[in-house]
């Protein structure tokens, strides 16, 4: 899938995929036109750190 059907199906902006991919937490394949190919997985993976970064936050602002 492309970068935008992974933003839809995780409600994750196209800038901030970019950014974890640029900080090595994606990896999506290229296509033969140079788009981005993410799997199936890689929505989980999206979810797991939006999951992760919630619960950061979250402490955070309970003093943990």
């Amino acid at each position: 899938m492309r970068i935008g059907e992974l933003s839809r199906r995780t409600g994750v902006s196209v800038r901030l995929l970019r950014y974890y991919e640029e900080q090595g937490l994606l990896s999506p394949g290229r296509a033969g036109n140079g788009y981005r190919e993410y799997r199936d997985g890689d929505v989980d993976v999206v979810r797991q750190i939006r999951t992760l970064l919630d619960d950061v936050i979250s402490a955070s602002h309970h003093g943990s």
